[in-house]
């Protein structure tokens, strides 16, 4: 469904990833909105204008990584910028590359489950 599965390291404390989707706008911000509260450890914050805002706890400590995705698109084809950085630190450990990981797959099993 989507074409380029890379995840861009943006920063220390920061990764991005784009996605290209054959499905509606609305479709796909459904789809990611169910995704978000399917995963453990992620709580949907405030959705407007296209933006999806989350916030994904590390196990551990319990630290806060902000997740964003930005939509754009129409009836037949939308595309999604998807963001994670971390609000502490100088570091995330690798960890924003694995939220978006996560995210990615539980919107593609969310499309799947839909088609």
């Amino acid at each position: 469904m989507e074409a380029d599965k890379s995840i861009e390291r943006t920063g220390p404390k920061s990764a991005r990833a784009a996605r290209s989707y054959d499905v509606s706008a609305e479709r796909l911000a459904s789809a990611i909105e169910k995704a978000i509260r399917s995963l453990r450890r992620w709580e949907a914050e405030a959705s407007s204008n296209g933006d999806i805002r989350a916030v994904r706890s590390t196990r551990l400590l319990k630290f806060k990584d902000d997740v964003t995705v930005k939509i754009s698109g129409g009836e037949e084809a939308s595309e999604a910028t998807f963001e994670s950085e971390s609000r502490i630190g100088k570091s995330d450990l690798g960890q924003n590359p694995k939220n978006l990981e996560e995210l990615l797959s539980a919107v593609d099993r969310e499309l799947d489950d839909s088609s």
